[in-house]
């Protein structure tokens, strides 16, 4: 293996003896270039999936469980139910959405009005962390008991809602809803004693307690937050808990626990042999297990929520990583026809080594080095200048437009996986491409090379 080492590394190295040759220098910019190209795309998807994945979670909870059922749930009762059972959630917060209206000075947005317990959203979401101004405690602090002389309800809004509204802390505007008869006629009761008795819209007044800025436009742009306990005044949920929002441990659990979570919700009241025991001791217990079993929950991790935006993102990310991988494969067709116009230049110091008794593996290995050595220094190279290149993206700040790409700022996340995966990648692509023109040269007859003949290439 000494003197196969020693020949390759004569054929690499230029006639003066100060670096590589000029051919050698193109092949490894070339190789450099192509893993260099991939790890970037690869650290910029994963970035961008990391960041929709943030943003995300910033303002939905990692499960999210919805009873088909109009039965009165106690928050507290299921709570205790789910974490006694799944001791992987660390909170539950009760929600409700309704799709709205909204009207203000600069015009009018359609959007969802979701409501939130304050105390229990702060286990469940970090809205807190993404406030500009006023806090979840804000709606705590605003709120007022429903009364006839209240006028508006507290509510925090999104910053490019509150942007499109022409709006700003401690502003009203209107928000117009498809509030039933019966609920209409409830709220009309309590505001003031009597009831029109019509159906239709009804238009609720809001009064700007808090800003958020989640960086993630969807929320940003068409959600307002109210009191879990205005929601049910003013839209008659206090019958019925429309959603539970809860939060595990390991987000990336999601998907696996949500089966167990849904399991908790319909026997956590106790399975069919403690409705049997509870028959003759505690009939009302034994009528609470049997009614809960008769109902059906949806309960769906943060990924089965938002099914399209990473289909998008993972069809964005292979499609991604396919043209990028086209440079790496025309770089390594780049090596393999050096190889081959080496091997044609240094035909007659072929057969020399065969006369010599060299034999076709020492000649194959001669050729299959220098391809594996270009390749190495290639992507180890390649590999520096996508760390390098990744971190100045990092390091500048580079800003995205929200509306268009949902996030504020260029994302790049470091991943040893994408590293190892292009350079192992680019080292077999290079290996296949190298072992062609080493063939060619191994298999030469000594004869046809002492006589001057050509090296057939086409085998």
């Amino acid at each position: 293996m000494r003197f196969e080492l020693m020949l390759a590394s004569r054929h690499l190295v230029s006639r003066k003896g100060r670096g590589l040759s000029l051919v050698a220098t193109l092949a490894v910019i070339g190789v450099s270039i192509g893993v260099a190209a991939l790890i970037g795309g690869a650290s910029i998807t994963a970035g961008f999936e990391l960041a929709f994945q943030e943003k995300l979670l910033g303002v939905t909870a990692h499960v999210f469980a919805r009873p088909y059922s109009s039965t009165r749930y106690d928050v507290a009762e299921m709570e205790e139910t789910i974490t006694s059972n799944v001791p992987e959630v660390i909170g539950v917060s009760p929600t409700t959405y309704h799709k709205a209206i909204f009207v203000g000075p600069g015009g009018t947005v359609g959007g969802f009005i979701k409501s939130l317990d304050p105390e229990r959203a702060k286990s469940t979401l970090r809205l807190d962390e993404y406030m500009q101004i006023g806090t979840l405690d804000s709606l705590t602090i605003e709120r007022k008991p429903l009364a006839k002389e209240r006028e508006a309800i507290s509510v925090l809004i999104g910053a490019q809602l509150a942007r499109k509204l022409n709006i700003s802390q401690g502003q009203l505007f209107t928000a117009m809803t498809g509030a039933m008869r019966s609920q209409a006629k409830r709220i009309e009761t309590k505001r003031s004693g009597w009831s029109s008795g019509e159906s239709g819209p009804r238009s609720i007044v809001l009064k700007v307690v808090g800003v958020f800025a989640a960086g993630y436009d969807e929320y940003d742009s068409r959600f307002a937050y109210i009191h879990h306990d205005d929601a049910q005044d003013i839209f008659g949920t206090s019958d019925s808990v429309q959603g539970f929002e809860i939060a595990i441990k390991d987000p990336q659990e999601a998907s696996r626990l949500a089966p167990q979570i849904a399991s908790a919700m319909k026997w956590g009241l106790g399975n069919p042999l403690d409705w049997g025991e509870s028959l003759a001791t505690n009939p009302l217990r034994a009528t609470r297990i049997s009614t809960r079993a008769e109902e059906t929950f949806s309960v769906q991790g943060w990924y089965e929520q938002n099914p399209a935006l990473y289909m998008s993102l993972i069809y964005q990310r292979i499609a991604i990583l396919v043209v990028l991988s086209v440079m790496l494969i025309l770089a390594s067709c780049n090596v393999s026809s050096m190889l081959m116009m080496m091997t044609l230049e240094r035909t007659p110091e072929i057969a020399i080594l065969k006369t010599m008794g060299a034999s076709h593996r020492s000649v194959y290995r001669i050729f299959f080095i220098e391809g594996v050595a270009i390749a190495g220094l290639g992507s180890l190279i390649g590999a520096v200048i996508g760390f390098i290149f990744c971190e100045w993206i990092l390091g500048s700040g580079i800003h995205l437009d929200p509306e268009v790409y949902g996030i504020d700022r260029f994302p790049v996340q470091f991943r040893w996986s994408d590293y190892m995966s292009a350079v192992i990648g680019s080292m077999l692509i290079l290996m296949v491409a190298v072992g062609i023109p080493a063939r060619r040269g191994s298999l030469m007859s000594p004869t046809e090379g002492l006589r001057g003949d050509q090296l057939d290439l086409r085998g």
